[in-house]
């Protein structure tokens, strides 16, 4: 009767858990798990029973276990010429290359448009192809080809321009260029609209009669692909008198703009990231160094310090100054002028994050509740920060978040989204039905530019076309766990699974039943606690942006028994390492 009455007690607990609301007013339930394929890739592989779980919900099948766990080039890289007009570029590329013609370039000012630029303007460098390249001023220019840019680009005598993560919407600009008598080469992954620009060749996998399904890449990896192909049409020309460049180094630049570009770690892409983050550990790009150096990075690089803190600072340059220094700390040659760039480029990430404080805060007083859709705007709200922002408010209210800076007649947007909704097909609506003046995205981010008289014509759109209601924050976690099975080769285990992104997430935790003995606000905003289990093992937890999300409630429960919700993170000190929580949210028992 007393067993009975204690598993009746743990079954209504369990169940009063499923419908409590944590701290970040989020409600949490447990991935689905194919029991068959754990109890299958537990037995075939003899993994770890939480390893073969998580596999489990990640749906990696038996047969693609040793391209997950150990993923190369050679095994997974596919042909370049699958995507539509690879090889029409290639050739007329080539054709130049041989007749030692100038190629422009023309880069988007973000992460992906500037490593895109690197990996080409670095290629046409080591075979001794002249070339000129343009990034276009974020506040000035705006997102993509722009007729001063490209004026520039044909004054200085380029013979044909290679526009990178940007284009494919440019239907007036790239008019201009043809009239010019210079032929455009397209090279983008962001989505088409009603009409394809009159370009020579367009390689883009969301192309609608692209059938390559490598509609995942970022622009970095399919500038990758041409320079692939480019090589290889080469070798059979017989144009190199020695041994050609080795392609594998820019992989570092390629895993950069794949992380920081948020696109699905598919095998390609992970491996992509896995290899070039070996390639970063021992980089040969001065800029890059510089920028390691100067970020006092101590450990083994990982796909975490691509997202947070090397990619912001190169995208950094755009968003408040200078769009150009991004490219050009990544092509020097000089250390000494790397270091003074890649300081630069930390000053302005300060500014940044000074900037992108005030505007976070006034963003999330105008949220409401009721939108599915997040749309604020502000003429005080400085245009380099917005994108920032809108991650911040999607990240908090998990919803897609679209944030305007208004500037004179113009408002400039940057959006980003969840993912159950595609912001780029929104944007491409909002076009076509004359709202926009321009735009573009992709499935989770994206921005355009609006007359400031339209924005509230395009709050209309948004409210009509997408249900308005308040909609419960669900999110999902992937396991149960104790926290005394928390060690450091559990941690070493689970980082068997990385590098993580969208479509192999960070693993997520529960830990029932913890006191909390211990809470403390660091920094300005994160929140530093110690927890215990009922058994008196005891662990360390940091939960950063706490005063913003909620989390900091907690602090007036000290001694009350919590549910954590966490990642596992190791805290290296010196020599020490130790295991530690980063905490998602928590739920109060």
């Amino acid at each position: 009767m007393q067993i009975k009455r204690k598993i009746d007690q743990e079954q209504s607990k369990n169940q009063n858990l499923k419908n409590l609301i944590s701290l970040k007013n989020q409600e949490w339930v447990q991935n689905d798990i194919d029991t068959k394929l754990e109890n299958e890739l537990s037995i075939k592989f003899k993994l770890n029973p939480l390893i073969s779980k998580l596999l489990s919900i990640r749906k990696i099948s038996p047969e693609n276990i040793p391209n997950f766990f150990n993923p190369k080039i050679k095994n997974l890289l596919p042909d370049p010429s699958l995507l539509d007009d690879m090889n029409i570029a290639t050739e007329k590329i080539v054709k130049l290359i041989l007749e030692r013609k100038k190629i422009g370039v023309f880069g988007d000012y973000d992460v992906d448009g500037i490593t895109s630029t690197v990996i080409i303007c670095q290629y046409l460098k080591q075979i001794g192809v002249d070339f000129d390249f343009y990034i276009p001023d974020r506040q000035n220019e705006g997102y993509g080809p722009s007729i001063n840019g490209f004026e520039k680009l044909i004054s200085n005598e380029c013979e044909i321009i290679l526009t990178l993560d940007c284009g494919i919407n440019s239907l007036k600009e790239i008019d201009f260029v043809k009239e010019k008598n210079i032929d455009v080469i397209i090279v983008d992954h962001h989505k088409e609209g009603q009409s394809l620009p009159n370009a020579y060749a367009i390689i883009n996998p969301n192309k609608k009669n692209d059938k390559s399904n490598l509609y995942n890449l970022c622009a970095a990896a399919l500038t990758f692909f041409l320079i692939i192909s480019i090589n290889r049409k080469l070798k059979q020309k017989k144009f190199f008198k020695n041994s050609s460049p080795n392609l594998m180094e820019c992989l570092d630049l390629v895993a950069l703009a794949t992380i920081c570009d948020v696109v699905r770690l598919d095998l390609i892409n992970r491996t992509f990231v896995k290899q070039g983050l070996k390639i970063l550990n021992q980089s040969k790009n001065l800029g890059l160094v510089s920028l390691l150096n100067e970020s006092q990075i101590k450990t083994e690089i990982n796909d975490y310090h691509l997202g947070y803190v090397i990619g912001p600072r190169i995208n950094a340059g755009g968003r408040m100054g200078n769009s150009l220094l991004g490219v050009e700390l990544l092509l020097s040659s000089d250390q000494s002028i790397a270091s003074v760039m890649a300081k630069k480029l930390s000053d302005y990430n300060a500014l940044r994050k000074k900037v992108e404080k005030s505007v976070e805060s006034e963003a999330m007083k105008m949220v409401k509740d009721d939108e599915k859709i997040i749309c604020v705007n502000s003429k005080k709200w400085h245009e380099g920060v917005i994108g920032i922002v809108a991650s911040r408010l999607t990240e908090k209210y998990n919803r897609p978040s679209i944030v305007i800076s208004e500037q004179k007649d113009i408002g400039k947007a940057s959006c980003r989204s969840v993912t159950d909704f595609d912001i780029g097909e929104l944007i491409l609506q909002a076009q076509t039905d004359g709202i926009l003046e321009s735009g573009g995205g992709h499935k989770m981010a994206g921005g355009f530019s609006i007359q400031l008289e339209k924005i509230s014509e395009f709050k209309e759109f948004i409210s009509e076309r997408y249900y308005k209601g308040k909609k419960e924050i669900i999110k999902f976690y992937d396991s149960e766990i104790k926290l005394s099975s928390i060690n450091n080769s559990l941690f070493f285990e689970i980082e068997r699974l990385s590098p993580f992104g969208p479509g192999n997430p960070r693993p997520k935790f529960l830990i029932k039943d913890c006191f909390l003995k211990y809470s403390k606000i660091v920094g300005d905003y994160h929140l530093s606690c110690f927890f215990e289990d009922i058994y008196g093992n005891g662990i360390r937890g940091i939960a950063f942006n706490a005063i913003k999300n909620g989390i900091s409630r907690i602090l007036e429960l000290k001694g009350s028994e919590v549910n954590l919700i966490c990642t596992i993170k190791l805290n290296k000190w010196n020599d020490d390492e130790k295991t530690e929580l980063q905490i998602e949210d928590i739920i109060v028992s």
